[in-house]
């Protein structure tokens, strides 16, 4: 892998360098507290893109109108915004929309060989400490204290948040004790997401399903146990096989995942068990179906332009610390309520453009972008990534491929996607 690295130019080395620092600031938990992390990363993006000379594509700028839009209406109607949280949100935009720009339809490769690179890595550290609580003690008690998570929501007054033990690259989240494995990220919900977005971009790009790097990220799927990274798993794999390959092979395929994936419903706890208990939960804003009952009654207060993100975001009732009750992990409901419904439409159109626009590209089955968006919305109603740097970006790689996609197939693309 270093023979690898050594052997990139300059160029691809910093897009390299780019792209994980977007997925860093998005959800490692030592660079995603610390709002410096995110400033810099922009102005470094900021450096190489006037450097390389690039021309900055304005067609991105009718999206990110549309939140300023909406973000001055909630400052004219509901109260005034602070104006560093205004700059933070478009140092957020434009970080990833320069970095899609510089790596163009890289980026989605980028994004999976580093992911693949992450996943192995945290292997590393994972397998032993499941095998052995002294070796998991041994890292988390004094290699992790060279690595604080700074800013991550340790000081918190009630203690709702507890910054979890790290070494950058690897976090040792407290679950892991039971077996869950968080990679670099928050949480093991969260890896399981950013792996299944690397699975499904890799699919696209190389139209097959059996792969390393495709087991390597099943196999870490599997060892999150996260409830939504199952089920996102299990859909994407029966996707490819009802947009791939004959009809004697779909039906073979669907009728051996279809009754293995009911069987470990109803036998696996995290699984069934943990869907069962979110439903009963519909009143406990801390739980994936309580936290979308209470932000739709949120936005059905203010339906068109939402609440924002300030101390009044929750429904008109401003809190002046961290409870309970401001707890939100449905990541699809609180983009919805933060910033109502039109923010929340575009945004979805555009998830679906950039996965239509990458199979086209790609010259996959157009239906896979249908699917991989059902997918997204399916991990997004499981945790709140939608105003992640990274999330963000992910809006804007469908403008990065207008020259590669065959002139045929435009008009219906707008046709039926544009915004």
């Amino acid at each position: 892998m270093l023979r690898k690295l050594k052997a990139l130019s300059l160029q691809e080395r910093s897009n390299y360098g780019m792209v994980l620092g977007l997925v860093a600031v998005s959800g490692f938990p030592f660079f995603f507290g610390s709002v410096l992390n995110s400033v810099a990363l922009f102005m470094f993006a900021m450096f190489v893109f006037l450097k390389r000379g690039e021309r900055f594509n304005t067609k991105v700028l009718s999206i990110v109108g549309l939140f300023f839009l909406v973000e001055m209406l909630q400052n004219v109607f509901i109260y005034r915004i602070a104006m560093t949280t205004m700059i933070g949100t478009y140092i957020r935009f434009f970080m990833g929309i320069l970095i899609v720009m510089m790596c163009e339809r890289n980026f989605t490769r980028y994004y999976v060989n580093l992911i693949y690179a992450l996943t192995v890595f945290g292997f590393f550290f994972y397998v032993p400490s499941v095998l052995s609580n002294n070796i998991r003690d041994f890292f988390t008690n004094t290699v992790c204290s060279f690595f604080p998570a700074i800013g991550s929501g340790s000081d918190s007054s009630d203690g709702f948040y507890v910054a979890q033990p790290t070494i950058m690259f690897y976090t040792f989240h407290e679950v892991l004790k039971d077996f869950r494995n968080s990679g670099p990220f928050w949480e093991p919900g969260a890896y399981g997401v950013f792996l299944n977005l690397a699975l499904i971009f890799n699919i696209i790009n190389t139209k097959t399903l059996i792969t390393k790097k495709n087991i390597v990220f099943g196999v870490a799927i599997i060892s999150t146990l996260s409830t939504t990274g199952f089920v996102a798993f299990f859909i994407v794999v029966a996707s490819y096989y009802l947009v791939v390959g004959s009809l004697s092979r779909k039906t073979f395929m669907l009728s051996m995942l279809v009754p293995v994936s009911i069987y470990m419903f109803v036998t696996l706890d995290f699984l069934g068990d943990k869907v069962e208990k979110n439903m009963e939960l519909k009143d406990d804003s801390t739980s994936r179906f309580g936290s979308f009952y209470a932000d739709v009654k949120d936005w059905s207060t203010s339906p068109v332009i939402g609440w924002g993100k300030g101390e009044m975001r929750f429904g008109g009732k401003e809190f002046t610390f961290f409870t309970e009750e401001q707890h939100r992990n449905n990541g699809l409901s609180d983009l919805l309520a933060t910033y109502g419904i039109f923010v929340f439409v575009v945004v979805l159109l555009n998830y679906y453009r950039t996965f239509k626009v990458l199979c086209l590209a790609n010259d996959f089955n157009k239906t896979f972008a249908l699917l991989a968006f059902a997918v997204v919305l399916l991990l997004g109603f499981s945790q709140s990534i939608f105003q992640y740097p990274f999330f963000l970006s992910l809006m804007f790689i469908h403008y990065m491929y207008a020259k590669w996609i065959p002139r045929e197939e435009l008009p219906t693309l707008s046709s039926t996607t544009g915004t």
